[in-house]
């Protein structure tokens, strides 16, 4: 019987933690990521791989636009 379920946040693939199976049983080879949301409380991610963790990170990175970078070209430096 089940006990409870954690799902990849990235890629949605999922693994079953049974009655009285050790968390950590379950999730070996895992990646499981807290983020502070306040002083309080805290948020927490689990991701089935490495590369799920990478693909998540870089969506919470923000994108440098285009404009900036093209604006960065090597005739604009005079170092």
């Amino acid at each position: 019987m089940s006990d409870s379920w954690r799902t990849c946040h990235t890629c949605g693939r999922q693994v079953e933690i049974a009655l009285g199976q050790a968390l950590g049983d379950a999730m070996r080879g895992w990646v499981v990521v807290s983020s502070l949301r306040d002083k309080d409380s805290f948020d927490r991610c689990s991701f089935c791989s490495m590369c799920c963790l990478q693909q998540w990170v870089q969506t919470q990175v923000p994108a440098i636009p285009d404009v900036f970078l093209h604006s960065l070209s090597d005739s604009s430096c005079n170092l």
